[in-house]
């Protein structure tokens, strides 16, 4: 295989086997046509050889963590794809403004590489997409809110592309109603979290917008949501009360930490029995500590520091829960533990 730089791992790749008994391999059961090609982790060195766009019936072709260079492969005439894995490579330079041509692909993962530029408007005609991972790259141009028209979309995500040019959330978004994973951590997020946008997820899961610039309030539908179960806003500068109606009740991680949230813990937190963090710490949070937080039989993590948190400290905290950290100085809290 020297095409791909000699790899070790594919020393059986060979004139005097079919291709179709090659373990990275698979063909249809007649073995004639090669339908997925899997070649994580082997080591490759060189590009993806352009004769890969011969094999029209391919539909899954994963080269993940590899050292593959250069750009974006040539590979927009292979239709029928639908699965494509190239995270943790070191592609460069833009992803085609074409790439719909991949018209049937439907699981795209390009995280961990070295795109640069715009993410093109025309993601958001591969319809069939139901989940796409941008993370860690050197984007250093705008997301399309185009994204918004992936109806079938349940995972996505483009976090640590710092360079993105400031956006706010589109509102566009919340048509997405199959959308379970939104993870944008450190995308240069500005603005005010919609609440039009918040209210029409109802199925999400997990929302990580850390180490924004997000500014306002929590949107009073957030903690609604009645399938979320991670929450992390962290580090960002968003202001005003925690919504005081939680209805969230899946919730596991809650991390609010770092901001400039006013007004007291929700007793409604009390609710949440199967939360195992809640991080509230670096706020202006004022107001005694519900009690019945306390009594949260899941709790491992509660840090609350750094407030203006008064009264009692609840007395029960660590005697219901494997409490493994437990911080609540720099508060006004006339009881420590």
């Amino acid at each position: 295989m020297p095409k791909l730089g000699n790899p070790p791992s594919l020393q059986s790749w060979n004139s005097s086997s079919s291709p179709c008994d090659w373990p990275e391999i698979t063909c249809t059961t007649n073995n004639t046509t090669v339908t997925a090609i899997s070649l994580s982790h082997k080591s490759i060195t060189q590009k993806i050889p352009a004769r890969i766009c011969e094999l029209k019936n391919l539909t899954v072709l994963d080269v993940s963590y590899n050292y593959i260079p250069g750009e974006f492969p040539d590979i927009l005439n292979i239709s029928n794809l639908e699965y494509l894995l190239l995270l943790q490579n070191s592609f460069v330079g833009p992803i085609p403004t074409d790439i719909d041509r991949l018209s049937r692909l439907r699981y795209l993962d390009l995280t961990e590489n070295y795109f640069s530029g715009d993410i093109p408007a025309s993601f958001g005609r591969i319809r069939e997409l139901y989940y796409l991972f941008l993370v860690q790259n050197e984007f250093n141009g705008t997301w399309p809110t185009e994204i918004g028209n992936l109806a079938n979309l349940e995972r996505l995500a483009m976090a640590y592309n710092d360079k993105f040019l400031l956006a706010s959330l589109p509102k566009e978004f919340g048509v997405l109603k199959k959308l379970k994973y939104l993870w944008m951590t450190q995308t240069n997020l500005t603005g005010e979290i919609p609440e039009t946008l918040i209210n029409n997820l109802s199925s999400l899961e997990h929302l990580d917008l850390a180490l924004n610039n997000l500014s306002g309030p929590i949107p009073g539908g957030l903690l609604m949501l009645k399938n979320l179960t991670y929450l992390y806003l962290h580090n960002n500068r968003l202001s005003g009360p925690i919504p005081s109606s939680v209805e969230a009740l899946n919730l596991k991680d809650v991390d609010l930490s770092n901001n400039n949230l006013t007004g007291p813990i929700p007793e409604g937190f009390g609710k949440l029995q199967n939360l195992t963090v809640l991080s509230l710490f670096s706020n202006q949070l004022s107001g005694e500590i519900p009690a019945n937080i306390s009594f949260i039989p899941t709790l491992e993590t509660f840090k609350v520091f750094g407030n203006q948190l008064s009264g009692v400290l609840p007395p029960e905290f660590g005697l219901h829960s494997e409490l493994q950290q437990f911080e609540v100085i720099k508060n006004k809290l006339s009881r420590e533990l």
